[in-house]
Parts: C-alpha cells; sequence; structure tokens
C-alpha cells in the first residue's frame, strides 16, 4: 500500500492533520474553522512539494511540521502567542527557562512528537525498499503545485497583516511562512498622531511632592496581579504584608493594567522608565541597548539622587547590564555581586534577595532612587516546599494555581521582612516605597489557568482580569489612605512618580499621564490581545485577534452589557496613535544617538 508514493504522502498528511487538530481544540480559544481548513491547505501544499519535487521527503517534513506543534504548543502554553525568528535573540535565556519547559511538556505535548522514531524506522526501510524504482513526477502536480502556491500565498501580500492576524486567520504554518519572509522586508512606519506628548508637569496638583526629600524604593513585583490583593483562600491571607501597604499611609490604584511585550518583565522595566510603549514582539532591552533614554532614573539623577538598580539573576540576562546605564542607573547590583546562599526558580531567593538590598541601601548616598526587580514567584512557581506556608485545597495540589500561590505568598512574606529591616536601619520613614506588579503570572490562553480561575473567581477568566496588576505608593507617616479607581497601565508610571516627588522637568517626553491628576482614565493594551485594544473607565475593547474590527469584543463593565464594535472606535484609534507616536519618539530617540557628538 505506501510504496505508492501518492498513498504515503496521504498517510503522512492525515496524521499531521490529526496533531494539528489536536492543536487547536486543546488551546483554548484559537480554533477557527477557516484557519484550520487554511492549515489543512498549506499542509497538502508542502507535502506536493517535498514528496514530488524534492521526492522522498515527506517523512522529513513530517518530522518538522511535529517539531514545529510541538514547540508552538509549549512557547503559547507559556506565552500565550507563537514563537517569532525575531525571538532567536532570545536563546541564551533558555537554560535560565529550563523549569518552564519542563514543566509546560507534558503528556499531551509529549504525543507531538512521540511517533518520530517508530516512523523513523519504518520510513527508512520502506526507502531501500522501493530504492531505485522511484518514478517521475506527474506533469499534473506540478501545475496544482503552482496553483495551490498562488491561492495560498495571494491573502499574505494582499493586505499588511501583523503575524498574529495572520496565525488567526490562515493557521500556524501561514504564520511561520509570513514571519520568515519579513525578516526580508523592511516595513515603512506612517505615524499620524494626535497623542499629546508631556514635556513638564504642572505644580499645583493632587499630592503634588507629598514625597519630596524622601529617598524611592520602587520594588518590580514578579508575576503579582491585582487580584491577590486583600485575597483569603481557605481562611488564609495570601499577601497581608502588600495589603498592609495598600491599606495605611499608601495610595493605591486599583485599575492599573500591564502593557508589556514579548519581553514580559524587561519590557514592564522599559515601559515605566521610559514611559513609551515597548516594540510588541521584539525585547525593547536588545533593540535600544545603546541609546541614551531621557529616563525616570536619570532625571531623578540629574535631580540629586543617587540610582542603583538590583536584581537576582545574572548580570547579562534581558540586557540589563548593558542597558541600564543608558537608563540613567548609577550602578548595578546583579547575581555576580551577592551573596548566593540560597538559589531556586530564577536565581537568588527574594527572602535573601531583600536584606542584602537593605544592607546595601544603607551604605549610599542620601537620598536614593533604588529599582529592585524580585524573581522567586516567577512562572512555573516551583518553590522549594520548606517555603511553602499556605495549606492548599486538594483540588489545588500540584497545579499551576497553587503554585502560584504558594511562590506569591513566599515572596510576600520576604517583601515583609524587607519592610522590617528597613525600619530597624533607619531607612523606612525616610523613603518613599513604590510597588507595582509587571505582568500576570497566569493567563486565559492556558486551559488549566482558565478553568480553575473561572471556578475560583465565580466568573469567566479573561484577558482584563489577567492583565490588572496592582500599583501602590507607600509613603509611611503620611496618614494618606486613599483608593484611585482611575484607568491607567504603566506607560503612566513615570508622570505619576514625578508628580508625587515635586519635579517638573522640561525635558521630559512621555505619553503617559500622571494618573493622580487625570480626570479620564485609558489604557492601551498590547501584544497578549491585539493593538488597538483598550480599556478606559467604562469600556473593555479587545480587536479580533484576526484583525477584523466587525469580529472584535466591546463591553460596558458599568452597565454590564455588550457593546458593538463601532460604539468603540474612537477609543481604538486612541490605542493605536499612542502606540504608533511611541514607535515615532523611539526612532527619534535612534537617530539622534546615531549622530556622533561633536
Amino acid at each position: 500500500m505506501f510504496k505508492s508514493t501518492q498513498n504515503y504522502m496521504l498517510f503522512f498528511s492525515l496524521l499531521i492533520i490529526l496533531k494539528i487538530f489536536a492543536f487547536y481544540f486543546t488551546i483554548p480559544g484559537i480554533f477557527k474553522l477557516s484557519s484550520t481548513l487554511s492549515t489543512i491547505g498549506w499542509v497538502f501544499l508542502m507535502f506536493l512539494i517535498f514528496t514530488f519535487v524534492i521526492k522522498e521527503w515527506g517523512f522529513g517534513l513530517y518530522c518538522v511540521l511535529s517539531i514545529v506543534l510541538f514547540a508552538d504548543f509549549l512557547y503559547f502554553q507559556n506565552f500565550g502567542t507563537l514563537p517569532s525568528v525575531k525571538q532567536l535573540v532570545l536563546l541564551p535565556q533558555v537554560g535560565k527557562l529550563g523549569a518552564n519547559i519542563k514543566y509546560f511538556t507534558n503528556f499531551f505535548s509529549v504525543l507531538f512528537v512521540a511517533d518520530l522514531i517508530p516512523l523513523g524506522i519504518f520510513d527508512r526501510k520502506r526507502y531501500l525498499s522501493i530504492k531505485g524504482s522511484i518514478p517521475q513526477t506527474p506533469r499534473w502536480v506540478f501545475a496544482t503545485i503552482v496553483l495551490c502556491g498562488i491561492f495560498a500565498i495571494t491573502p499574505l501580500v494582499a493586505e499588511r497583516l501583523k503575524p498574529s492576524q495572520v496565525f488567526n486567520r490562515y493557521g500556524f504554518l501561514a504564520y511561520h511562512v509570513y514571519d520568515v519572509a519579513n525578516l526580508f522586508t523592511k516595513s515603512k512606519q506612517e505615524v499620524t498622531s494626535s497623542v499629546q506628548v508631556s514635556p513638564q508637569q504642572t505644580p499645583k496638583r493632587k499630592y503634588w511632592g507629598v514625597g519630596i526629600n524622601r529617598n524611592v524604593i520602587v520594588i518590580q513585583l514578579e508575576s503579582f496581579q491585582n487580584f491577590l490583593i486583600d485575597l483569603k483562600y481557605n481562611d488564609q491571607e495570601v499577601t497581608p504584608n502588600l495589603n498592609m501597604l495598600a491599606h495605611k499611609d499608601s495610595i493605591y490604584f486599583t485599575n492599573y493594567y500591564q502593557q508589556t511585550g514579548a519581553g514580559n518583565t524587561a519590557d514592564a522595566e522599559f515601559i515605566s522608565l521610559v514611559s513609551l510603549h515597548a516594540i510588541g514582539d521584539e525585547i525593547a532591552y536588545e533593540k535600544y541597548d545603546d541609546i541614551e533614554f531621557y529616563a525616570l532614573p536619570r532625571i531623578l539623577k540629574d535631580h540629586g539622587f543617587h540610582t542603583i538598580a538590583m536584581h537576582g539573576n545574572v548580570g547579562w540576562f534581558w540586557n540589563r547590564e548593558k542597558i541600564y546605564p543608558h537608563l540613567g542607573f548609577e550602578e548595578f547590583i546583579s547575581l555576580e555581586k551577592l551573596n548566593q546562599d540560597i538559589i531556586f526558580g530564577m536565581g537568588l531567593n527574594d527572602l535573601s534577595f531583600f536584606e542584602q538590598a537593605v544592607d546595601i541601601l544603607k551604605s549610599r548616598p542620601k537620598p536614593f532612587f533604588s529599582f529592585l526587580v524580585t524573581i522567586s514567584s516567577h512562572t512555573p512557581f516551583l518553590i522549594p516546599d520548606q517555603f511553602k506556608n499556605l495549606n492548599l485545597l486538594a483540588e489545588h495540589q500540584d497545579t499551576i494555581f497553587g503554585n502560584y500561590l504558594q511562590a506569591v505568598h513566599y515572596a510576600d512574606y520576604a517583601l515583609g521582612r524587607f519592610i522590617e529591616k528597613l525600619k530597624d536601619e533607619g531607612l523606612y520613614q525616610e523613603s518613599i516605597i513604590i510597588l507595582y506588579g509587571d505582568h500576570a503570572g497566569l493567563y486565559p490562553f492556558n486551559r488549566e489557568v482558565k478553568d480553575t480561575l473561572s471556578g475560583f473567581l465565580n466568573k469567566e477568566y479573561n484577558y482584563r482580569d489577567a492583565m490588572n496588576v496592582p500599583l501602590i505608593f507607600h509613603i509611611p507617616g503620611s496618614k494618606i489612605k486613599e483608593e484611585v479607581k482611575t484607568v491607567g497601565g504603566q506607560i503612566d508610571f513615570l508622570p505619576t512618580v514625578l508628580n508625587i516627588l515635586g519635579i517638573q522637568d522640561q525635558k521630559v517626553v512621555s505619553l503617559g499621564r500622571d494618573l493622580l491628576n487625570s480626570k479620564e482614565g485609558f489604557v492601551a493594551l498590547r501584544y497578549h490581545v491585539p493593538d488597538g485594544s483598550f480599556i478606559d473607565d467604562k469600556r473593555y475593547f479587545e480587536v479580533s485577534n484576526d484583525g477584523i474590527l466587525q469580529n472584535s469584543l466591546g463591553f460596558d463593565f458599568v452597565e454590564n452589557i455588550a457593546l458593538p464594535y463601532y460604539e468603540c472606535l474612537d477609543g481604538y484609534k486612541i490605542a493605536i496613535q499612542q502606540i504608533e507616536a511611541s514607535k515615532h519618539i523611539l526612532n527619534s530617540y535612534a537617530e539622534k544617538s546615531a549622530v556622533p557628538s561633536k
């Protein structure tokens, strides 16, 4: 039967189609009949080429497609999107992410590649049995390949699409072809923006200068989401120390959202410190590592602060050791300069990191601006048993959600010890402590997460829930207790900090807003939902993954009603303009840095 080339091609085609259906049905929210049929068409086109033109290489193609499906499945489980060849720059980080890969490589994912060895043995025997008797390729095959190729490629070049839109319209094979082709084409950026760039801050505003003459300690909390605040699980407070900081001598922003791109944690840093959007599908810390930014560290350095960044991972991770000086940091304390007493997960445990941070800060010139990036609550949230102090319900044992709760509970414990040590060293009362979550730890693109969180929260868990992260300004002794409900995002961090510190600087270029003095809230969402998606004080708009506005989701969460897409086009336009304006400003920074100084 399989001596026939056509039958052999059909056999492998059907096997890979079964795997494709498994891929689409396993990941929530991505199955669409049109993209599935398009993927099947691409499969037959490729098998025609690799069977009749590149003769008897059908099994080789089957291996490649199986491995691509395996890699795509693992990547999607972790990041909610497909990998891009542009992200090959991240390969050095893979060693640090080994635990993630092991965690997400379950029995089901292995099925994508489990049959390659036995089929390889079978293919070798078949090849030897027909060697020398491979028939000539029929003429109709070449004509079929040309026609199918035209039909497959025409939609990809007929309109300008983003890779994510190609995936959602035409499937994962078309996505990878399009992604590779994009490496060899330069996109022209047309920027027409009515977004206002804020060159300065205006005094006499609410809470203007309330943190003046204090040290500034910024803590970026790994994978902390806003639903954790005041959360009680099985009669236990998950984050008791963060709860205390949110509700005493503090301003707590309840509707603050991540805006990160492919760089995740690094993008959260970049957006917060620079007040511009990150690139989206590329890593800002890699692409702009030689550009002098007038970022928050440099602004504060110019106003008399000593600037220092600390992180419990190696200095080259996310290219920090190279870009931090260009952001204005005078010092960077990475893992190499710390006592590496207890290492787990992605680096030095938070408790040791915080204790050593206080020892370092107490010897630095005052006032200082310190930027601390935590790490113990990093995915896959696997911490040693001796640090697990939450009593989990049986249904949450050995689940992503259960591991997440244990990890953030430990990180919160370390944070509490940090606050106590600041008090012991006399730094607490003379500092302002700012805390925010860098990005979600639990995304709804993972079926286990979506099902578990929807059940736990008694509502459907969506991206609006996931991307909501806490922002807290804790000002000891201020007697301030305010909850700000204005919608904002990480791009608003810099101007809000400057208002608190009472700093007015004509050189500041920012697309963010001071959230303490904004009458209306708005946040342009990125990456995990398509560009143009936004949240304001009343609406949530999520652009359809296929890029077709008519298919997009609009929702009025005040009135609790669905909205037609055309009632959200004003916010869509603002979001796109803000993102394009950021690209324009980043290009201006790059051009300025490229000009040699005289």
